[in-house]
């Protein structure tokens, strides 16, 4: 039932603050990233502006965490942009610094850098005492125009890059991580190497522990001397930088390291990651999160060695992106009571032997948080069609057995999946089911929620089971089901549709209404942008309508949220 208006606006703070909090992780949904986050903010969040005092200021602290600044240079002003709220201010006069948590800065490495344009603008206004006070998180985004000044940096001095890079840092004092993204490069431009080494080693200084640097549109940034860089926790090498500095790198910052994302595009990357003896040791001794991307060949020999020098006693969390020939002994030895997180490409499944893939019971792993199945490719798929079932529904088996939830990819090959997942001999562990991109009719989740025992929600595209309710099949009408399969589980409570794809809202709102009548504790159903009033007309036309009617308590208890 809907709250009166006054009320609604007389909320307490901390109930208006559970709210906002609720709408705010919703754009950041696992599975609607094709959806621009700020856009999805925005329409839900700014509503809220208008409703009360309490209202807009816990709105604006979602609204207003993510800023991007940009050098006007005609004006010579610092334009800020809200991307979730259209409105752009000019600093100093910006209002809402203190809410910002993310900085966004976009600048010509050469142009505002050594010409002093933008510093001096800077200068100002961190004269009038002004700053983003709470903003953890610094990201450049760096381009280099041709330029026809040719004078060098030892004509000009690296002090304009290292005052751009000071004065970042005093405009986000409490800044705690660093990404640079080089947008563009012009390589032929001189001292290149080091106008971003000046840069990066700069940026990582004060409170400054975690780094990432990226290229993008198929820019090559130059190799960059980071020797003196140390302290940090965190470090990612995004796509064409140089493994071979970024392995240097971690070794400097072993004994702090935490976190490692890097890439690997050939043996030579690989070779980086092994060949150093005790020094390469060090750098996984302490990792708690390590993610790698295989790009081309496998390299299998170097996977083997890699074993020698990478025990990861202390790694919870393992993500591997890309072409990946999984060895079960390769980053378990020894680790299992650790290891909360995985993430595989699917050909680490299909691809290997039931004798190797016993990885978790021989690494001691008991219960794992969380297990994420992505990637599958048409090579999967023509391995799957190729290769017995019983394979693939073994070593499923095995990450059933320990994990929490359980994430997978993909249509392909679903019904081998979905049928490896249901006859799991053991899932007591098993909480959270989400088949993105795989889709489930009614006697699909009826089945999953009998035979795991222990599952509370399961995210799916729901199939609908007709093209109206007055056209259902006789046995699949809910009195048919629910002689079938009643009673059911009773822990399992939400339903997460996500996406509708062929389906209507009505089709999936009989569905829905068919699984609340087989499973008593199911209330919650998530729903897709606009299909809210459809859905909930046809749940208030099915309680008091045809085979439906019996049921009407049940099915009207449904929360759909949008």
């Amino acid at each position: 039932m809907a709250l009166p208006p006054s009320l609604f606006q007389t909320l307490p703070v901390l109930v208006v603050r559970k709210v906002v909090e609720y709408l705010e992780e919703r754009p950041r949904d696992y599975f609607d990233l094709a959806i621009n986050e700020h856009n999805r903010k925005k329409a839900v969040l700014t509503p809220l502006l208008l409703v009360s005092e309490c209202w807009r200021t816990a709105a604006l602290v979602s609204i207003c965490d993510n800023c991007e600044l940009t050098f006007d240079r005609s004006r010579k002003a610092l334009e800020a942009t809200i991307p979730a709220w259209p409105a752009d201010f000019s600093l100093p006069g910006f209002r809402k610094a203190h809410l910002v948590k993310r900085v966004v800065v976009a600048a010509d490495l050469w142009k505002d850098m050594c010409d002093g344009a933008f510093c001096n603008t800077m200068s100002m206004v961190l004269y009038e005492a002004f700053s983003f006070p709470c903003a953890a998180f610094l990201e450049l985004e760096l381009y280099m125009a041709a330029t026809d000044d040719s004078r060098s940096v030892s004509e000009i001095g690296k002090g304009g890059v290292v005052r751009f890079a000071r004065s970042l840092l005093r405009l986000t004092p409490a800044v705690a991580a660093v990404a640079v993204n080089f947008l563009s490069v012009c390589t032929t431009h001189p001292d290149t190497e080091l106008l971003y080494s000046t840069l990066v080693s700069e940026l990582c200084q004060g409170n400054v522990n975690g780094l990432a640097v990226y290229s993008v549109l198929g820019s090559t940034p130059p190799e960059m001397d980071l020797n003196g860089v140390t302290g940090l926790t965190s470090i990612t090498q995004g796509p064409t930088t140089s493994c071979a500095a970024f392995t240097q790198l971690a070794y400097l910052n072993a004994r702090t390291l935490k976190t490692l994302d890097i890439e690997i595009a050939d043996e030579s990357d690989w070779l980086n990651l092994i060949d150093g003896g005790t020094e390469i040791t060090a750098i996984y001794n302490n990792l708690t999160l390590f993610t790698l991307e295989v790009l081309g060949d496998p390299y299998d020999s170097v996977w083997m060695e890699i074993k020698d020098v990478a025990p990861f006693p202390s790694l919870s969390v393992l993500a591997v992106r890309g072409n990946y020939p999984f060895d079960d002994d390769l980053l378990f030895r020894g680790n299992g009571a650790t290891m909360q997180s995985l993430r595989l490409p699917f050909s680490a499944i299909a691809r290997n032997t039931l004798s190797r893939f016993s990885v978790f019971q021989r690494s001691g792993v008991m219960r794992m948080n969380q297990v994420i199945i992505s990637e599958i490719s048409d090579d999967d798929n023509r391995f799957l069609a190729e290769n017995a079932d019983v394979s693939i529904r073994q070593q499923m088996h095995s990450i059933l057995e320990v994990t929490a939830t359980l994430h997978m990819w993909n249509d392909v090959g679903e019904y081998r999946m979905f049928y490896a997942i249901k006859d799991a001999p053991s899932t007591a562990n098993l909480q959270y089911l989400y088949l993105a991109d795989m889709s489930c009719n009614v006697d699909n989740i009826i089945n999953l929620v009998v035979a795991l025992s222990s599952l509370v929600s399961i995210s799916c595209n729901l199939r609908g089971v007709g093209p109206s309710i007055e056209a259902i099949p006789e046995n699949k009408r809910p009195s048919s089901l629910r002689s079938k399969y009643y009673p059911l589980n009773v822990n399992y409570r939400k339903l997460r549709v996500l996406n509708t794809g062929k389906h209507s809202a009505e089709e999936i709102a009989y569905a829905a209404m068919l699984i609340a009548v087989l499973c008593p504790n199911f209330v919650h159903v998530d729903l897709p942008f606009g299909s809210r009033k459809v859905f909930g007309r046809e749940i208030v036309w099915a309680a008091f309508h045809g085979p439906f009617k019996p049921y009407a308590d049940v099915v009207t208890r449904l929360v759909y949220v949008e």
